[in-house]
């Protein structure tokens, strides 16, 4: 008698469970999250009738994407960049505020988007993370003059509140360009407009080949009145017919842009402003937050005793506003944070408040007069100016951060 052994019924063959399609620096980005980031976009688009390119090559502008979000993560923590709980839970009640909801109905608008709470936390730390890494970086360092301000409110106001619904193309220069390299971007984008105008859908050309943080929503820049869009753009604008794409050059860049709605402008409400001034220290990897309260603390007490603010502002104060004495100029309340913004509304004239939270760490703050007025403040203008200016630069830093980075893409080998 005679027993047959059993037969492997197919050869064994290896499965791969996930694998490195990005090293970055010491970090690497996995086919699994690339995977995740691709499927949420795909299913975000679709919502909205976007077109898109073929899946590998949307994989491939997104991969590119999440490398650059990786080194600028990579290098705020080098610095010291932290967000704390305390921030995230302001950051998050801000946006719920925005949407006119409550932070659970937030959170089950978010989760109907495809994220978990953890998912969306983690989205909104490294959202905040770059953008306190762009101010520190860029913002700081641009200079805004008053002739800049002065004609920014002249322009604000020819333009009468009108609104423009906007996507853009951006293709960016070489740092110090020469007319050559100048001459072979402007000769892509013209190509790149041409291909449009063939019948090329906007949003998908724009995933393809656009160089701009829009480029994976389709170029969507949404309504911006022209106060927050760029100068060449508004000049393109202004004459343009609904659906029309146009080429301008910009502050080194070509771009792309095609108007999708336009908005006749309406008389804004009037806003309750006011003149403030601040001191503001930031938490580090020495100074904790409580360390930096202490500190503030001790400042209030010598403002308390008949010390200039100015003065201990220019000596101590870690804010953009510090060369000028702490002097943010006026301030609309309806453009602060909620808590902050009842804070700066219930401070009695010339009395020091604060600790409070902001957006650029734990700040005194000092209210000196009150008003109510309709359109841009100063401040206002200047800081649109400052985040026009900066956003460009930080461009041109990203590229250098890119060239200088190790980043290797082991699939492609």
């Amino acid at each position: 008698m005679s027993v047959a052994l059993p037969q492997a019924s197919a050869a064994i063959h290896p499965v791969t469970i996930d694998k490195i399609v990005a090293v970055v620096n010491n970090e690497v980005i996995t086919q699994n999250e690339l995977d995740k980031r691709v499927s949420m976009l795909l299913k975000r688009l679709a919502a909205r009738g976007v077109a898109v390119p073929p899946r590998h090559l949307l994989a491939r502008k997104v991969l590119s994407q999440m490398v650059v979000q990786r080194l600028e993560l990579q290098y705020a923590h080098n610095i010291g960049i932290r967000i704390s709980a305390a921030q995230l839970k302001r950051a998050e009640a801000q946006l719920a505020a925005h949407n006119h909801m409550t932070v659970p109905e937030f959170e089950r608008a978010v989760a109907s988007q495809g994220f978990t709470t953890a998912g969306f936390k983690r989205r909104l730390r490294t959202e905040l993370t770059i953008r306190e890494l762009v101010m520190r970086r860029i913002s700081r360092s641009v200079v805004v003059t008053r002739h800049a301000v002065d004609r920014f409110l002249a322009e604000t106001r020819a333009a009468n509140g009108a609104r423009y619904r906007v996507a853009e193309i951006t293709l960016q220069l070489p740092a110090a360009a020469d007319a050559a390299q100048r001459h072979a971007v402007q000769a892509r984008a013209r190509h790149i407009l041409a291909k449009v105008r063939s019948g090329e859908p906007f949003s998908q050309a724009a995933i393809a080949y656009s160089q701009d943080p829009h480029a994976l929503e389709g170029g969507e820049m949404g309504w911006r009145t022209a106060s927050r869009l760029p100068r060449s753009f508004v000049e393109a604008l202004r004459t343009m017919k609904k659906g029309d794409v146009r080429l301008v050059s910009g502050q080194g860049a070509f771009y792309l842009v095609k108007l999708k709605g336009r908005r006749a402008g309406v008389k804004g409400p009037v806003q309750e402003q006011a003149r403030v001034r601040e001191i503001v220290l930031r938490p580090s990897r020495r100074t904790s937050a409580a360390m930096v309260r202490e500190k503030l603390k001790a400042l209030k007490a010598r403002l308390g005793q008949g010390a200039d603010f100015a003065t201990l502002a220019r000596a101590y104060s870690q804010g953009s506003a510090a060369v000028r004495g702490g002097s943010l100029g006026w301030v609309s309340l309806a453009a602060l944070p909620p808590d902050l913004a009842a804070a700066v509304k219930q401070l009695p004239l010339h009395t020091v408040g604060g600790p409070f939270a902001t957006a650029q760490g734990q700040a005194l703050i000092e209210v000196t007069a009150r008003r109510e007025r309709a359109g841009l403040t100063r401040s206002e203008a200047r800081r649109l100016l400052r985040m026009r200016k900066g956003n460009a630069l930080y461009v041109r830093w990203l590229q250098t951060l890119r060239d200088d980075a190790y980043v290797r893409y082991p699939s492609r080998a």
